[in-house]
């Protein structure tokens, strides 16, 4: 029996049992439309922000303390301020830096115009003037830090008001403590990230921020959470990298206050890049780990419903047998049939992956990527959980005695 029959014969009986087959086939499109949907998404948001990102390199490092979460799944960003005024001179002093700008919070609940209020949307840091060298302002200019009533917004906050906020505009902050301040916005910077930044509101820190430490040289000072660290070009951020890394990990102040399961990492936009795709693949794996559950029950309803056509064709296999059909054509027919189930269940699942992941990044106006490989990989799934659920069933009905099934009613 050649193959081209044997499709035609798997496709009559698959097609006469319409219902049956589709129930057959859905473990294998739930698994497989899991997988594509969840790539598409994270695909589309990758984009957004990598694509954006690596069209404007710039010789800029951060500086943050990390751990590693108790469930051992992607990175906590610690904000625990340790490094200190003394931390940030002796970084300035390096070779190839250019500024260092700290970073840190500030405990402001409520924001607002003289006709609206927001509360607890705009996130509000404190910071220097250097933290916008290489800022992209839509509107106005950076503050120069000489002035505690100055502020810069970036595209989010401003866009957190119905009235969006440009440069000139006053803003009252309200702090936990209950007191209050008005500034003036100088200056309104580009969404970055591809949008995904939440609204931010920047003060002067020698005016605003007051969080300080006893160091390990038993002096009082200001310490942040984190630094942002400028190198003279980008020719220069590798090794300018490698001696901001050593003084900070051997010789600060926060190699000290650090806590023994801590890390201080010193990135620039590529590692911050790498581990951002480090944590779409661990999550990328957990999805197929999840969808490959339902692909066992998809190959599972396989198998069952191919064990059920062997005995409900057992004359019909007799039939076969007696006109001259070997067992390698009766094993290759239900072969056939198992996974041609299984690749009708990757093209569904394909199908269906593609259009729930096109109407979610559709939702949220992410770009529209393809996932080449896995759609690839999903159709090799497709045939591989038929072959693996239909080995069984086959060699079963090749192995019926064609007098015994003849006598079948």
């Amino acid at each position: 029996m050649n193959l081209r029959e044997s499709l035609r014969i798997s496709w009559r009986s698959i097609t006469s049992h319409k219902l049956r087959s589709t129930l057959t086939t859905l473990g294998v499109i739930i698994g497989i439309a899991a997988v594509i949907t969840f790539m598409v998404l994270g695909s589309g948001f990758s984009e957004s922000i990598v694509g954006d990102i690596e069209a404007d390199q710039e010789p800029v490092m951060v500086v943050q303390t990390q751990s590693e979460p108790e469930n051992g799944f992607g990175i906590l960003t610690v904000q625990t301020p340790i490094y200190t005024e003394s931390d940030i001179e002796a970084l300035e002093e390096i070779d190839g830096v250019e500024f260092v700008a700290p970073q840190g919070p500030l405990d402001v609940i409520q924001t607002g115009t003289d006709d609206e209020q927001v509360t607890g949307v705009v996130d509000v840091q404190a910071t220097t003037a250097d933290s916008f060298e290489f800022s992209t302002f839509v509107d106005g200019e950076a503050f120069d830090g000489a002035a505690a009533n100055e502020a810069v917004i970036n595209e989010q906050a401003s866009q957190a008001f119905e009235e969006n906020l440009s440069a000139g505009d006053e803003l009252t902050l309200t702090f936990e403590d209950g007191e209050t301040t008005t500034v003036t916005v100088t200056g309104v910077t580009e969404s970055e990230l591809g949008g995904q930044t939440p609204p931010q509101l920047y003060l002067p820190a020698e005016a605003h921020y007051t969080t300080t430490i006893e160091t390990p040289d038993g002096e009082t000072e200001r310490a942040y959470p984190s630094l942002q660290v400028g190198a003279e070009s980008l020719e220069q951020l590798d090794p300018t990298q490698e001696a901001v890394t050593d003084y900070l990990q051997d010789d600060s102040h926060a190699a000290e206050l650090k806590q023994d399961d801590e890390d201080i990492a010193v990135q620039t936009i590529e590692d911050t890049i790498d581990q951002f795709m480090d944590l779409v693949n661990q999550l990328t794996g957990f999805v197929a780990a999840v969808a490959a559950i339902a692909l066992v029950v998809g190959s599972i309803g396989i198998a069952n419903i191919m064990i059920v056509s062997v005995t409900e064709r057992t004359r019909e296999i007799g039939v076969m047998k007696s006109v001259g059909a070997t067992r390698r054509d009766i094993m290759q027919l239900f072969l056939v049939e198992a996974v041609v189930l299984g690749l009708i269940g990757a093209v569904f699942g394909i199908a269906l992956g593609l259009g729930v992941g096109y109407l979610g990044v559709q939702l949220v106006d992410w770009p529209m990527v393809y996932p080449v490989d896995w759609i690839a990989i999903a159709a090799a799934v497709g045939i591989g959980v038929g072959v693996v659920s239909g080995l069984y069933p086959a060699w079963r009905a090749a192995r019926v005695d064609p007098i015994e099934a003849l006598r079948r009613e």
